[in-house]
């Protein structure tokens, strides 16, 4: 199997980075079944989306100081800018324009999102001339951060469903946990002349359904933020957005409600809360580099919050609008969140191998380079240190023959349930898009099994194709080299 086929991982971060909230929000509103699966779940990956998700960190990669390409970034981003992000989030991404149009060519799984991010834009040009168009700077990159709302508070809205909560005694639930939201924040670097209010305004127009954006402080929308007000606020559809000078740059924060309109008064005060969220990735993510053309850092307890709460909303949206009497909707919303719970289940294996993933595509001439790097734990860390005392590389398809025998060895017994091909394969299609970037962070050496099954099903790996492994410093670093 070529290893551009097992990218969806990357890739999937490199759609985050320019669909932000956009393909978050809108499966929710589109939403008629209660499954978070049904809801959420990725196009067109029936048959086996444990192997190939788990095998595109195998192969793929992150910002690596070390790695030739990183002095591609013009302008790399000050610190900072980093800091401007909240802590704590389920995934940070960067992205930089000035090279998506080399990076597509490169890999057309690339080019595939970013289409579809673009079409959710409305816009028909190249993603890279849409970026343009908004005033954002190519030299330099966009970055953000997704951060879930609590799992734990957020649940009770499906466990009231699940015990029959209904009527008036649900609409106080639900209304106690209206601030409970998906946060996301941009630090968009805009061009010289750009301005600031009206770059991006097709994703706020995608995100709020066409409100209008308020501006600040005159709107009474406005009068939460106090002294640090943004330039203006917008409300409605899924998302209430606000929208600040970041120097001359632009800085969006989104709040997505899990169980109210993006309209609801709640969001708003969400806003302002998150708003003083500040400091950048705080302990994990400790190797997230903004150098290369798409760079992403997943967390994956923080990310399996994100699964189980997204599919928490989509639950509570599809029975609140269905006409399903009382049995049924307990059934329904008891079905909903064991499977909306399954994006905990695969984020904390009871043998953690691996955590903090990092990952990041950098593109020069007709190379691509793209590294992967990953924190060990105390079950794998020895065994990985032994194997990997010097960096082993494989070209084509030894890849499968000889390094991943070789990294499965060494991680060891993947713990309980992870040895269960049915129970994984099962745990995937029911949590859904989330699935794939938990493999991505860190639970993917708990599936090597399977991603080792999936190889010996398919053709070998292209000979234009180099991966190596090496040992740094307590974390495993796969770095795989495409050539065109």
């Amino acid at each position: 199997m070529p290893l551009r086929e097992l990218l969806p991982i990357v890739l999937l971060g490199a759609g985050i980075a320019l669909g932000a909230g956009i393909a978050a929000c809108a499966p929710r509103q589109g939403s008629t079944g209660a499954s978070s699966s049904s809801a959420a779940a990725p196009p067109a990956r029936p048959s086996a989306p444990a192997s190939a998700s788990a095998a595109a960190p195998a192969q793929a990669a992150a910002g690596d100081t070390a790695a030739p390409g990183a002095a591609l970034s013009e302008l790399p981003p000050p610190a900072e800018k980093i800091a401007s992000l909240p802590p704590g989030a389920a995934l940070y991404f960067s992205l930089r324009n000035s090279d998506l149009d080399v990076a597509v060519q490169h890999l057309p799984e690339l080019a595939q999102l970013l289409v579809e991010a673009n079409r959710a834009l409305g816009s028909q040009d190249p993603p890279d001339v849409t970026l343009a168009k908004a005033g954002v700077d190519p030299r330099r990159s966009i970055l953000g951060a997704v951060v879930s709302a609590p799992e734990k508070r957020a649940r009770a809205v499906v466990d009231a469903m699940a015990k029959g909560a209904s009527g008036t005694a649900l609409e106080q639930v639900v209304r106690g946990h209206a601030p409970d939201a998906t946060r996301l924040r941009l630090l968009v670097p805009l061009a010289s002349g750009a301005d600031p209010r009206r770059a991006l305004a097709p994703v706020i127009d995608a995100l709020t359904g066409g409100a209008p954006l308020d501006a600040c402080p005159g709107a009474a929308r406005c009068a939460g933020f106090g002294a640090r007000a943004p330039l203006g606020v917008a409300q409605g559809g899924p998302a209430a957005v606000a929208v600040y000078a970041d120097g001359a740059d632009l800085r969006l924060d989104v709040v997505m409600p899990l169980f109210v309109s993006g309209a609801d008064p709640a969001a708003v005060k969400e806003l302002v809360a998150f708003g003083e969220e500040l400091g950048g990735p705080e302990g994990r993510c400790s190797r997230f580099d903004a150098s290369p053309v798409v760079s992403v850092c997943l967390d994956p307890d923080r990310l399996g919050e994100l699964g189980a709460t997204d599919g928490y909303g989509k639950i509570a949206g599809a029975l609140s609008r269905g006409s399903v009497g009382a049995k049924e909707m307990k059934a329904l919303a008891a079905q909903g969140l064991a499977e909306a719970r399954q994006n905990l289940w695969l984020a904390a294996p009871a043998r953690r191998l691996a955590g903090d993933g990092t990952l990041g595509v950098t593109v020069q001439g007709k190379r691509s380079r793209l590294v992967g790097s990953w924190a060990l734990t105390d079950a794998s860390r020895a065994g990985i240190e032994r194997a990997l005392a010097t960096e082993r590389c494989a070209v084509g398809d030894a890849a499968g023959r000889e390094l991943l025998p070789a990294l499965r060895a060494a991680f060891g017994d993947p713990g309980k349930g992870f040895d269960d091909p049915k129970k994984v394969v099962t745990a995937f299609k029911e949590a859904g898009w989330a699935a794939y970037l938990i493999a991505a962070a860190g639970t993917w050496p708990n599936l090597l099994g399977m991603i080792a099954s999936a190889l010996d099903q398919g053709p070998g790996a292209d000979p234009d194709h180099q991966v190596c492994a090496r040992h740094d410093d307590g974390r495993l670093v796969l770095v795989a080299e495409i050539r065109r």
